[in-house]
């Protein structure tokens, strides 16, 4: 058998951990480690598997309970439109307040993103959205069909 370390050829061999690695070594490079002891290895590894026994680990989910939303009395939105210039409106009521498109996100509860496609005309802000501008802005984008 040979050596791991000098490549000596020799009859016997001894496992040694040599800078944390495990050798084979002939007996004279044995004193550059300390001997590993294989039988004590295989104890510990039965005493953990007995030590720690095996656990279900159970995830409990949470649902949000669903809740109906009730309209208020009164509110037919059925009979409510937004303004035909809507876009040109917002965009200048913000920037009259010296408002970003940011910042008027952030007041009205929505992405800026959407903000943004609602000034240039690419999206028609719902009626919840449409009010929420209002009351921020100060200007009229709902009116009521006959």
């Amino acid at each position: 058998m040979e050596c791991e370390m000098c490549g000596r050829n020799v009859p016997q061999l001894k496992r040694v951990r040599v800078s944390g690695a495990i050798m084979n070594v002939c007996p004279a490079c044995a004193r550059f480690g300390e001997p590993v002891d294989e039988p004590r290895k295989q104890e510990i590894k039965d005493d953990i598997k007995v030590k720690i026994p095996e656990k279900k680990i159970i995830v409990k989910t949470y649902k949000k309970p669903y809740k109906k939303y009730k309209r208020p009395a009164g509110d037919d939105v059925e009979s409510l439109d937004i303004v035909e210039d809507y876009a040109s409106l917002i965009k200048s009521a913000r920037e009259r307040l010296s408002m970003t498109q940011e910042d008027l996100a952030r007041k009205v509860l929505e992405r800026k993103n959407v903000i943004s496609n609602i000034e240039r005309g690419d999206l028609l802000p719902s009626i919840e959205t449409a009010k929420k501008l209002e009351k921020v802005l100060g200007i009229k984008l709902i009116e009521t069909e006959y």
